[in-house]
């Protein structure tokens, strides 16, 4: 469990592919787009903040890309799809904690979006990520 935290807390995009183009502002029954590059911080309730950053695509609704942490050994994918304003997916991970070892594994994530920030939340964990578009 320890190693799902310490993953959901490190969430930071790699850029491995992106959309130039900016997020776009949704209207009424519009699906958002949220294709770019994002960067902020991912916390939880049993580890400290972490910066992040994530690269994300975008086919209609459903949304894919990779995250890494700029401040420590974690990395992964991101899935899933937008509902209007709304974004609900996993991420995966894979890093390795301070006693060295590697740990695996996904969380769903769950939150807003707008054209300028996303703020995502998994339950139980008590992950929250708050990123901006840059």
């Amino acid at each position: 469990m320890r190693f799902a935290l310490m993953a959901c807390l490190v969430v930071s995009v790699a850029a491995c592919s992106g959309n130039s183009t900016a997020p776009t502002t949704a209207s009424a029954g519009t699906t958002m787009n949220i294709a770019g590059t994002w960067n902020g911080t991912i916390a939880s309730t049993n580890n400290a903040t972490a910066q992040l950053k994530m690269v994300l695509t975008q086919s209609g609704a459903n949304v894919t890309g990779t995250w890494d942490s700029t401040s420590v050994s974690w990395a992964g994918q991101v899935s899933g799809a937008v509902n209007g304003t709304s974004f609900d997916g996993q991420f995966k991970f894979s890093g390795t904690v301070t006693d060295g070892t590697v740990c695996t594994g996904t969380a769903n994530v769950a939150g807003a979006v707008s054209g300028s920030t996303m703020a995502w939340t998994s339950s139980p964990a008590g992950l929250k990520i708050d990123v901006q578009h840059q």
